[in-house]
């Protein structure tokens, strides 16, 4: 019963995110892909802290006006798989806080996903 209730809850969450991710505007565009993004991955908890992150030696940006989201640790079927750091383009008149790992106050360890954060108001023409 269960399985049967969470493929339509699935399906909307990826229909909602894909008819927002067109919208646009102070942040309309970035919600939709948020959204998703915070929703698929907001259940990643851990009882175990994450390995020490890779040393990694990353390119240089593909052009300007992009910012580097670092590698992280996340969990697949119980194993520490690494992701990859990659560039991600610039949004004017945001601030990107990349992945990270937090421990709660229970112990447990919440794998927090990349965000733009608005750093002020919008720059003119926005």
């Amino acid at each position: 019963m269960k399985n049967l209730l969470m493929k339509p809850i699935a399906v909307g969450l990826v229909l909602i995110s894909l008819s927002t991710a067109g919208c646009y505007g102070r942040g309309g565009r970035l919600l939709g892909a948020f959204a998703f993004t915070a929703i698929a991955t907001a259940a990643i908890v851990s009882s175990r802290p994450p390995p020490p992150p890779q040393v990694v030696v990353y390119p240089p940006p593909p052009q300007n006006g992009y910012v580097w989201q670092p590698g992280y640790w996340t969990i697949v079927n119980d194993d520490w798989v690494w992701v990859e750091g990659r560039w991600i383009r610039n949004h004017p008149g945001y601030r990107w806080d990349p992945a990270h790992w937090v421990e709660d106050s229970g112990g447990r360890w919440r794998l927090i996903p990349g965000a733009w954060i608005a750093d002020g108001p919008p720059p003119p023409g926005y």
